[in-house]
């Protein structure tokens, strides 16, 4: 972020090409773990007859990331997104995707030592889902969040016209959306009404899904707030019982994280802030959303990628 041209610092951020991964943590999962809330009750129960095998399935089912959380930042990944379910009262925290992975307080300390030493680079944490949580617990999780990025924690009322300049100018690297009506007695936290989700329900197809972002980013309308493309495909619970010894990542993502890429590369696109995939690491994703930023800040610019960084000479670009 430090390296974009300097033409893209002071615009708003919600009008920059953000990369993003779809169930982040999803990477802390482990088949070894008990199935967590986020699931229905049939895969609950499905789960639970079948013991080891069926934790084994709904891990190969629900997992979206490979990469660390540590690993997805030095690819370029500058938003992500979690699920969190208590696991009691005694402040585990941890994040969900149909099992329970690391504790949300492990993985925020990944990204706050990611920024510890990328001083210009800006975090987008987006909590959107709470499982077995009341208020008390609310509060506490605030807290951890709270303590963990301390004075990085950018404040809801710096605006929503809030650029990278204005960030650095007053060292805030993170801003961290909350899903949850207790946040309006907090500053430091962004509510979930500042993110608008784009499709809102995730299409079965992705020929569906390429239409309904052709159609998307060619008549999005004006928004004060950040826009986030989901660049995913979900299949119907009977179809993923149809194909229950394949994989989401064999099935879907494989398929769906190349013609997002395809899609990114076909010209310049518009209206493109955040856009999440499974699978980040595919196909040079990251490298051509970032590139949609180059072609607005410089219409003569050429890129290369080594060892996951984007360099353009003169007027360069690394995210």
């Amino acid at each position: 972020m430090g390296l974009l041209p300097v033409c893209l610092t002071s615009i708003p951020l919600r009008c920059l090409a953000i990369p993003g991964s779809h169930a982040s943590f999803s990477c802390t999962v482990s088949h070894f773990n008990d199935i967590s809330p986020d699931n229905s009750l049939l895969v609950k129960v499905l789960g639970n007859i079948s013991c080891c095998v069926g934790r084994e399935r709904i891990y190969q089912w629900s997992r979206t990331q490979d990469l660390s959380v540590t690993q997805q930042l030095t690819s370029g990944v500058r938003y992500f997104e979690a699920q969190v379910a208590a696991r009691s009262r005694t402040g585990d925290f941890r994040v969900v995707c149909g099992l329970y992975g690391d504790e949300l307080r492990s993985c925020m300390t990944e990204i706050k030592s990611f920024l510890d030493t990328h001083e210009k680079e800006v975090i987008i944490l987006d909590i959107n889902n709470f499982y077995n949580m009341d208020d008390i617990l609310h509060m506490k999780l605030l807290s951890i969040i709270t303590h963990c990025f301390d004075d990085k924690l950018c404040p809801f009322n710096t605006g929503s016209d809030v650029s990278l300049n204005s960030l650095w100018n007053q060292g805030y690297q993170v801003i961290v959306i909350y899903h949850h009506e207790i946040i309006n007695e907090y500053d430091n936290f962004w509510p979930g009404t500042s993110i608008n989700y784009y499709p809102p329900v995730a299409p079965v197809t992705s020929a569906e899904l390429i239409l309904q972002l052709e159609k998307h980013s060619e008549n999005a309308p004006e928004t004060k707030y950040f826009k986030c493309l989901r660049g995913i495909v979900s299949y119907s619970k009977r179809k993923c019982l149809s194909r229950l010894s394949s994989s989401r990542k064999h099935e879907i993502s494989t398929k769906v994280t190349p013609e997002i890429t395809t899609w990114l590369q076909e010209k310049h696109r518009e209206n493109l802030n955040i856009v999440i995939v499974d699978y980040m690491h595919l196909s040079n994703f990251v490298r051509h959303l970032v590139y949609q930023n180059v072609s607005r800040g410089s219409n003569s610019t050429s890129v290369s990628l080594t060892n996951g960084e984007m360099s353009v000479p003169q007027e360069q670009v690394t995210i």
